[in-house]
């Protein structure tokens, strides 16, 4: 009797990081899965981190910057393949120090949610860009959400 594989799901936490009207968005290096493709800065969460200190440290990593961490916006599940999935939590956030540098990155751009729809976004992220779009066209705009 052969023994099947499990699938495993790991687990990343993105920020979508908030300046007024602007959301921030970072692109994958030319190299490696998911090329050039735009995404939300974040990370995959070590064993037993919170995502909340995952997604400081990640940004840190990333793009030396300090963040405060908001309340959660939205949760995807999606899968790669029959053995691997990604479970990402997207947060609230906002740069609170630091300055700005590309570590792992191509590039970073902020950019209004309507105009996400011009860049490559990473599939996965649809959900989550569609979102923003609607609570960017409610009166109050997008009204990030900090404790």
């Amino acid at each position: 009797m052969s023994k099947s594989v499990q699938p495993t799901t790991t687990l990343v936490a993105a920020a979508v990081c908030v300046e007024g009207p602007r959301i921030l968005l970072t692109q994958r290096m030319p190299t490696g899965r998911f090329a050039n493709q735009w995404e939300f800065p974040g990370g995959k969460l070590l064993w037993n981190e919170p995502p909340e200190q995952g997604l400081r440290r990640e940004l840190d990593e990333e793009l030396g910057v300090e963040i405060d961490v908001g309340q959660p916006l939205h949760v995807i599940h999606y899968a790669l393949d029959a053995r691997r999935a990604f479970a990402v939590l997207f947060y609230w956030a906002r740069i609170a120090g630091g300055t700005l540098t590309l570590r792992g990155v191509q590039a970073a751009r902020w950019v209004r949610p309507a105009e996400m729809a011009d860049l490559a976004i990473l599939a996965p992220n649809a959900p989550v860009v569609a979102r923003l779009r609607r609570l960017a066209a409610r009166p109050d705009g997008l009204s990030p959400q900090f404790d």
